[in-house]
């Protein structure tokens, strides 16, 4: 169901001569990853149009970048594309994608997480060829999971090479996927629990920061290196029999560690599927902002 492929260039890139242009509609954070990704190595993979929705970040990427230009405007991106890529926010979309006039041998790439290609359909007619994607920054360096959705062979030399291109062939995976990428900010929150705790007890920042760092990198690095064993058979192979390792990871399941981990992804799915919301908690849960008197 899954094929991974290298995150290095593959040996068989485009012809230059024959690049396609590529459109981006909506330009943050993401859309910018992806389009260093897309030029790294001085690759210049396809031709591309970015829309002015973020008039200082898209000029920043045309002045650094030769095949990448800004267009007038949103209309003007799909006028000049043979494939488009949506990267607007969910909130917007269709507001976004109701005022534009789409052409029937366009390829559409969204990168918005909640919108199926169903629900993209009427929004992008007569364009009826959708891909999704789920790219993270790190792609700006072609590093990390990309996660692909698509049934075109252009769309998939397009991202190869990327990142670690996961091909996803269940398009409601892609949601479970979406679910996983929003502990980020949980992976550094707990190096930074980890961080203080070490500061308190008379660490310097500098050195508490570069240990843990170190300490965590590596360890993602094994379970690349080891992507073939689960998760599990790791825990064990990095836990002695009776060791502190063992005892940390016992008392935090005891807590109920693990259970609420998997219950926040739940939560988070269903805030994909419009069953919640940012204000939706966890049973039991206390709101830190509202704990600390924050806003």
């Amino acid at each position: 169901m899954y094929q991974r492929h290298p995150s290095q260039p593959t040996g068989d890139p485009l012809d230059l001569n024959v690049v396609p242009k590529v459109g981006i509609i909506g330009v943050g954070t993401i859309a910018e990853a992806l389009t260093m990704g897309l030029c790294a190595f001085d690759d210049q993979r396809a031709e591309i149009l970015l829309s002015p929705r973020n008039d200082t970040l898209s000029r920043r990427l045309a002045l650094r970048y030769p095949n990448v230009k800004v267009a007038a405007d949103n209309q003007a991106v799909v006028d000049e594309s043979e494939i488009v890529v949506l990267a607007v926010r969910p909130q917007v979309t269709e507001e976004v994608l109701g005022a534009l006039r789409f052409r029937p041998d366009q390829q559409i790439v969204s990168l918005i997480a909640t919108f199926s290609v169903q629900r993209l359909s009427s929004l992008v007619a007569p364009a009826n060829e959708i891909s999704r994607a789920i790219p993270l920054p790190p792609i700006a360096e072609r590093q990390g999971p990309l996660a692909l959705y698509t049934q075109s062979a252009e769309i998939l030399r397009l991202f190869d090479g990327l990142g670690s291109l996961i091909r996803i062939e269940d398009e409601t995976h892609l949601d479970l996927i979406s679910a996983v990428t929003s502990l980020m900010g949980t992976y550094f929150g707990m190096m930074g629990t980890v961080d203080d705790w070490l500061i308190e007890r008379g660490f310097k920042p500098e050195a508490s920061r570069a240990y843990v760092g170190e300490l965590f990198f590596n360890l993602a690095s094994a379970a690349r290196n080891r992507s073939a064993e689960s998760f599990t058979r790791l825990s064990a192979d990095y836990s002695t029999l009776g060791g502190l390792n063992e005892h940390a990871w016992r008392e935090l399941q005891a807590a109920g560690w693990a259970d609420q981990l998997q219950a926040a992804l739940a939560l988070i799915l269903d805030r994909i599927h419009g069953r919640a919301t940012f204000d939706t908690q966890l049973p039991g849960a206390v709101n830190p902002c509202v704990d600390q008197g924050k806003n």
